[in-house]
């Protein structure tokens, strides 16, 4: 009897420890990307999108601690800023975190994790899904719940770099507008109406790590505008 309540207790002590709360998750993401001070990379995106021919774009991003980002493109504005922009280590800061349930994909477990940002003056609250592998604690997949009937999921895929940091490898986004079908007078006299569904893929590569980037870089793009 003894030995079989102190298994009991064993096994409750260790189901406890293996508890985990959406802060614990985020906590997690941040310590896995906490190492990467700055990096650069070289962007391949194929861009598929309703009404619109764009060739294949080559693009070079810049990323530098705790979020700036600049990106060498005239066409930039095509690429999903939902997966290029979004650094897990600002997500405890900038949003409020619910987790919603866990499931297991080829004997990981996959976090479903709430984000809904936190309050901010003039800024309206925006709520995303993102899902966190359990094992390696990097997201793996990000939702927006829609937004004026804009809709957007973003997959990701990662690399080891530099045998410690992991990066994004791959990033396949797809966007659908939530509208009705165009009227007759939106395709007479709109041909160049904006498309409502299409999806992007990036593919990174040649990352550079912690060289040090000069804070001129991102500062480049507001002189510009002067």
């Amino acid at each position: 009897m003894k030995k079989l309540i102190f298994g009991l207790l064993i096994i409750v002590r260790f189901s406890f420890s293996q508890t985990v709360d959406a802060t614990h998750i985020l906590e997690k993401v941040q310590k896995q990307f906490e190492g990467v001070n700055d990096y650069t990379a070289l962007l391949t995106a194929k861009v598929d999108m309703e009404r619109l021919k764009i060739p294949e774009m080559k693009v070079k991003i810049y990323f530098k601690q705790p979020n700036k980002l600049h990106i060498e493109s005239s066409n930039f504005a095509m690429l999903p800023k939902e997966g290029l922009g979004m650094n897990p280590g600002e997500m405890l800061k900038k949003f409020d975190a619910t987790l919603l349930g866990t499931e297991q994909q080829n004997g990981t477990p996959l976090y479903k994790v709430r984000l809904v940002s936190k309050p901010e003056k003039n800024k309206p609250i925006h709520e995303n899904i993102i899902y966190v592998d359990g094992t390696r604690w990097l997201i793996t997949r990000f939702e927006s719940v829609p937004n004026d009937g804009r809709k957007i999921s973003v997959d990701f895929e990662h690399t080891l770099v530099d045998g410690k940091y992991f990066l994004p490898q791959k990033l396949t986004a797809n966007f659908n507008m939530e509208r009705s079908a165009d009227s007759l007078t939106e395709k007479i006299y709109s041909p160049q109406r904006m498309p409502r569904r299409g999806s992007v893929v990036v593919e990174y590569s040649e990352y550079k790590v912690n060289q040090g980037l000069n804070d001129e870089i991102f500062e480049k793009k507001e002189k510009e505008k002067k």
